[in-house]
């Protein structure tokens, strides 16, 4: 056995009680890699098509990746995959801490759940066993408290803990699955199928050592690959300095500054994502007033700052960073105001920022930290929840509902105790917050009267706080890929980061044969979406690929033994890529499916601003991202020759 995988996986029937221990073998390795890579190929040997995604027979898996544990940086993200019961295909999500080790330490690459309990259990994975335990005392308790009361139960502080909150006991279609209090696989609506399953909990402790190749190559690999790293030039901490000046000409000029890995760097590691929101708030790149206003105008730069940079950072008593991580782009806060007061939580992120702030028009930078705490505690995706508020507030404005639908709620932007209120209501699924906490899709069809209209998603999911107005390729990858409104798999700027062009030839010689700029940018997008199977197939962190050169072909091979080539690698971020989207296939997913809501491609209704009169022409970008990747665009995803070329014609799609 090559190094870097334990070899084997666990299936824990809930149902029965049960448990499976299933040896792929080598080749299966070399051809999936591990983290979702693994897990796609499971769920497409085990799950049976078009089986609903909170029926006991689904699928739930906790997944490591290929080089979690073998002292790689940046390495310790850990991905939850399963049939999405927010969108219906494909679902996936990741976060980090020091869940994904300690999974491995158990003996197994990944652990999945089918079946479902009859009452609340929680699961205790070493590596010695499987026990299914009763939880019952823990139903009902937020995401702290399990973890804190699972810990004493075992008496071991170093055990690793998986759970739902409250939102995925709920069955809420925006929840997802925390570990290390916050570090938060939050999206896809996975805590529901957790939930379902009244699967409360999992926790994970183990002592066995994850077997590498080449002990002295990774260490030689680190040593040249952190000196890069920990390079500091004065030009970058210069403009870190002035971003905030420099934020405020783009907003009026549209002139904007090229952004380099090590500029992103310095920015991190000062402040982690809270760096960004002015930045993003004030170029365009954060959507205002859902996705209906401008930055400069309608937020200001003055109320932006209140939730960006030392704002934030004021609040830090010191950063976090994860397993193996040499960023620490985290934080631990002291909360200072609010039902949370003098207690300690983790420092919000840009996403969250722009979520409760901008979208919001809310500038109130301790209501911020608290509905942060509230979501962390309870187990809800922060997007979603900030993008149903603004969704209700729009639908409010507009007369399609009112105080008597809100239970009382004078709904408004920047109304910060309703907008608390709101998201309590949600996480709780009281009132109005029933409608909501399944995401404005479904929030929409229930309301009626045109109030899809306020509804930005794509797929039924919210979509992220990054304007695909001002950078087309996050309309492809919220529109086209395995799971639509997400962004942390590719976009034009990510391409450039990435480094795609320059480190891969196979890329090199794609862009170099498109034909016209944006045929070239789709190209490059393509190759950067290939790439990210890679990263999170290993484990690693999407931080650690925008900030930096990642050896993840180095690392692969030094871990494993191999001896692939850049491009061999690729051609495997193709497979794994493919192999999602034809999961969405085997599940009737078509391309109207996916649709992304129109203000997202439109900026005709902006008076001012860097998306001023911006049009995305979908159709046709979807064209060449389709044709690059192999699709068919009347299926929906992959046609039988390219699945064949890509060994995966065992696979229905």
């Amino acid at each position: 056995m090559a190094g870097g995988y334990t070899g084997k996986y666990c299936i824990v029937n809930l149902t029965d009680r049960t448990t499976e221990v299933v040896e792929p073998g080598d080749e299966f390795y070399r051809k999936y890699l591990s983290g979702y890579g693994l897990g796609a190929a499971v769920l497409m040997e085990r799950q049976k098509p078009g089986i609903d995604a909170m029926a006991p027979e689904a699928h739930l898996g906790f997944c490591t990746g290929l080089l979690t544990g073998t002292k790689a940086y940046f390495s310790g993200r850990f991905m939850v995959v399963g049939k999405s019961p927010l969108t219906g295909g494909w679902g996936d999500a990741n976060a980090g801490g020091f869940l994904s080790q300690e999974i491995k330490r158990t003996g197994y690459d990944a652990v999945f759940f089918t079946g479902a309990a009859d009452t609340p259990v929680w699961v205790r994975v070493s590596e010695d066993d499987v026990e299914i335990l009763d939880a019952d005392h823990l139903w009902g308790k937020d995401i702290a408290e399990t973890e804190a009361a699972i810990r004493d139960q075992l008496g071991d502080k170093k055990v690793q803990v998986a759970a739902i909150g409250v939102s995925g006991e709920k069955l809420s279609l925006i929840s997802g699955i925390s570990t290390d209090n916050a570090r938060i696989a939050a999206r896809s609506g996975l805590g529901a199928v957790m939930g379902s399953k009244k699967l409360k909990a999992v926790s994970f402790r183990g002592q066995k050592k994850v077997p590498v190749a080449d002990t002295d190559a990774v260490k030689e690999i680190n040593k040249k690959f952190i000196a890069a790293f920990k390079k500091s030039n004065i030009v970058d901490r210069i403009t870190v300095s002035i971003m905030g000046l420099v934020s405020q000409v783009i907003a009026r000029t549209g002139v904007a500054v090229p952004a380099q890995a090590s500029l992103v760097r310095e920015i991190y590691k000062k402040y982690g994502t809270s760096g960004l929101t002015t930045y993003s708030a004030m170029t365009g790149d954060m959507p205002i007033k859902n996705w209906g206003g401008v930055g400069y105008v309608d937020f200001t730069y003055e109320k932006a700052k209140k939730g960006s940079d030392e704002n934030v950072l004021k609040y830090q008593e010191h950063k976090y960073a994860c397993q193996s991580c040499p960023l620490g782009c985290g934080g631990i806060i002291d909360i200072k105001k609010g039902k949370y007061q003098g207690e300690k939580g983790h420092k919000p992120e840009y996403e969250t920022l722009g979520a409760f702030g901008g979208m919001l028009l809310q500038d109130d930078i301790d209501a911020i930290i608290e509905l942060n705490e509230m979501c962390n505690r309870a187990g809800i995706d922060t997007i979603s929840t900030g993008g149903a508020i603004a969704f209700a507030i729009e639908c409010f404005e507009n007369g399609i509902i009112d105080e008597t639908t809100t239970g009382g709620l004078k709904l408004g932007w920047g109304k910060t105790e309703e907008i608390v209120q709101l998201a309590e209501m949600i996480i709780a699924r009281e009132g109005f917050g029933d409608v909501l906490a399944d995401g404005v899709k479904r929030a929409a069809e229930k309301i009626g009267k045109g109030a899809d209209r306020f509804a930005i998603h794509a797929g039924g999911q919210e979509l992220p706080m990054h304007d695909s107005r001002l950078d087309p390729g996050f309309a492809v990858a919220y529109q086209c890929e395995p799971t639509p409104g997400r962004h942390t798999i590719a976009c034009y700027l990510y391409a450039g980061l990435f480094g795609v062009k320059k480190n891969f030839p196979a890329a090199k010689q794609m862009i170099k044969s498109a034909k016209g700029k944006m045929a070239k940018d789709v190209r490059r997008y393509t190759a950067a979406s290939y790439y990210m199977q890679l990263v999170n197939c290993g484990g690693l962190c999407l931080f650690g690929a925008i900030t930096s050169t990642l050896p993840v072909v180095e690392y692969f091979n030094a871990v494993t033994g191999w001896d692939l080539t850049p491009d061999e690698y690729l051609t495997t971020g193709a497979r794994v890529l493919n192999l999602r989207k034809a999961f969405n296939m085997r599940e009737g997913i078509t391309t109207a499916d996916h649709h992304l809501s129109r203000r997202a491609l439109d900026g005709s209704a902006l008076t001012k601003g860097p998306n001023k009169g911006a049009k995305i022409d979908m159709e046709a970008l979807m064209g060449e991202f389709f044709g690059a990747a192999g699709w068919d665009m009347e299926k929906g995803g992959p046609t039988a020759g390219r699945m064949k070329e890509l060994g995966l014609d065992g696979f229905a799609a």
